[in-house]
């Protein structure tokens, strides 16, 4: 039994002193305190914008703001299209929360995308939340 145990022992020594060890777990992260960032909405009006592009067989995508499917158009004609329906909807909902939540189907290709996200900036929203999902 003594012998097993010697070398069990020369065995741990030597895999503590050839391991190596991951030096990004040397680098401090400031993480954010998940209960004052991470919080339901209290009611709708809580809620923020939420556009929708979705693929569609006609027309390529899908544009749908709200509940409210927008028509689709392409270029310059989308982006004032956003500006404008975001503006209308943030003068309705005085107390709405300025923030457009942004989601995008995978199979949208992002030339499209980038006259939505132009029109967002263009807008009176103040804030965009790309909603997105880890696969």
């Amino acid at each position: 039994m003594t012998p097993i145990i010697d070398v069990v022992f020369l065995l741990i020594i030597f895999f503590m002193l050839v391991a190596q060890f991951i030096v990004a777990e040397q680098y401090k992260v400031s993480v954010p305190d998940a209960i004052k960032t991470a919080r339901a909405p209290d009611a709708e009006k809580d809620r923020p914008l939420t556009i929708t592009l979705m693929p569609d067989p006609k027309q390529g995508f899908k544009c749908i703001m709200g509940a409210e499917k927008l028509a689709v158009v392409d270029g310059k004609d989308m982006k004032m299209l956003i500006v404008s329906s975001i503006n209308d909807y943030l003068a309705k909902n005085k107390s709405a929360d300025k923030t457009v939540r942004l989601r995008c189907d995978r199979a949208v290709p992002f030339g499209q995308v980038k006259y939505i996200l132009a029109g967002i900036s263009q807008s009176r929203a103040e804030n965009l939340d790309w909603a997105v999902l880890s696969d």
